[in-house]
């Protein structure tokens, strides 16, 4: 039976991805059982495909799937995720291709979107996305890369709209068993989080941060148990819009260290790094006491330890410094340290528990730091292969300190976090999904309290 689905294209991109997507998901071991497929884009960018099968899907089935698309498909998205639909099941990916796609959408309904106190705004946002993943082993070497195509969709605040596209690709390199390492780059594209920026005028309220990373890493072990490292790491950040508390950067790190590994698999790994920073202004802003750039010291220490077979226990602390350019009321220094402790006494259920102290940079007015300390909970329990319960429960306290062009007032933010989810794989390249999550934050500060609820539903597929 033969139909035809027409459909707007969200990207060009989109088309060149089906396409080469035709060659891996109908190779030549398949020749014989399955269909035909061809693809080509008209004048004014419809995407038309004619598929031409032994399937019965009728055309009251297709309006079906259509008129459920319009409520929780991203539109332009939606014939990539109906294509999906009515690929044969043999033709998904196994755990033998190197080469696949993936494709997702959800739907949430946020009664606080912009994390206010009172005035509180709800809205419906859908998420979808697509792209590929490749996983390839050539020898010694290994290559991966995820590459995504989102768009997201706001039902009432139309000015937080926004497409992006995210990866990270990632060469395991061996010259030798004794000489490794990893060559590593990746972008991730998103909306800043309201819970920091505040700036609610509506022709900057959508403030879109762009971070890239790339990074390179060797590791020489001449007898598989001391490890001598090194690497180098570039990162860079950009706001689509002023936001000095975490400001535009770029910065450039050297890293070394050893590392000894135990029969057992447990591990001991020191490490230096010397990082260089740069914000985007030229000059020093000393009416708000804005730097050009910053040097930055930290001495880590690792361990990982297997205490048994179903449990293993990860602990860093470290020392950091970072000086700044101008303004010696930005500097700051101080211990920070993170234990991970994961159980998993039964095939069905894992547990994890967290402890984390971190330092991290905030511009403003009366800070120029913060100290974030975390205690979290995740639980995971598998019903069966098929049906999957997650949990999440944590608080937070986060200090905001040092001066900034007046003295600190001490602020100090409480929050509390929980969320609970299941997913459903009927499937074994099939997943939905529902989630609820609630947060809450109290500050002793005026106008930095909220309470935010969010539920949602979401699917994806892999093939």
């Amino acid at each position: 039976m033969s139909y035809h689905i027409e459909s707007y294209c969200f990207f060009k991109f989109y088309k060149n991805l089906l396409m080469k997507l035709k060659s891996c998901l109908f190779n030549a071991r398949h020749k014989e059982s399955t269909p035909k497929i061809k693809l080509k884009v008209g004048s004014y960018g419809v995407c038309q495909k004619v598929y031409n099968a032994g399937l019965s899907v009728s055309s009251f089935q297709l309006n079906q799937i259509s008129k459920i698309s319009q409520l929780f498909f991203v539109k332009k998205i939606t014939s990539i995720l109906l294509i999906i639909l009515v690929i044969p099941l043999h033709s998904l990916a196994d755990e033998r291709d190197p080469l696949s796609a993936i494709a997702g959408v959800s739907r949430e309904y946020d009664n606080n979107l912009f994390l206010l106190e009172s005035n509180k705004k709800s809205d419906r946002v859908t998420k979808a996305y697509a792209g590929i993943q490749l996983d390839k082993l050539y020898s010694l070497q290994r290559f991966k890369v995820n590459y995504t195509l989102n768009a997201s969709r706001y039902e009432r605040n139309k000015r937080l709209n926004f497409n992006s596209h995210n990866y990270d690709a990632a060469w395991l390199w061996s010259l030798t068993p004794r000489l490794t390492g990893k060559l590593y780059a990746d972008r991730k594209e998103s909306l800043n989080s309201f819970q920091d920026f505040r700036n609610f005028n509506p022709s900057t309220i959508r403030n879109i941060r762009v971070s890239q990373t790339q990074h390179f890493e060797a590791d020489y072990s001449p007898h598989g148990v001391w490890h001598l490292l090194g690497g180098f790491t570039r990162n860079e950040a950009r706001n689509s819009e002023s936001f000095i508390q975490q400001d535009n950067l770029s910065s450039i790190a050297l890293d070394a260290g050893v590392r000894y590994d135990f029969r057992s698999g447990s591990s001991i790994l020191l490490m230096a790094h010397k990082r260089n920073g740069d914000f985007e202004r030229k000059t020093p802003n000393f009416a708000s006491l804005l730097d050009t750039g910053f040097s930055e010291n930290e001495a880590e220490a690792r361990l990982t330890w297997l205490l048994s077979g179903h449990s293993r226990l990860n602990v860093r602390t470290a020392y950091l410094r970072r000086n700044h350019d101008t303004f010696s009321q930005r500097d700051y220094s101080g211990m920070e340290g993170r234990v991970d402790y994961f159980w998993t006494p039964t095939s069905k259920l894992q547990l994890g528990v967290s402890a984390n102290s971190a330092l991290a940079s905030f511009w403003n007015i009366d800070s120029s730091y913060t100290r974030e300390n975390t205690l979290s909970i995740t639980p995971v329990y598998n019903i069966s292969d098929k049906i999957r319960l997650t949990g999440f429960a944590g608080i937070s306290e986060r200090r905001f300190l040092g001066d900034g062009l007046a003295p600190s007032t001490n602020r100090l933010d409480k929050a509390k976090n929980i969320s609970a989810g299941i997913d459903w794989s009927p499937l074994r390249n099939f997943t939905l999904g529902v989630d609820l999550r609630h947060s809450r934050r109290d500050s002793n500060v005026i106008g930095f309290d909220f309470n935010d609820t969010v539920v949602g539903v979401d699917a994806s597929f892999l093939f």
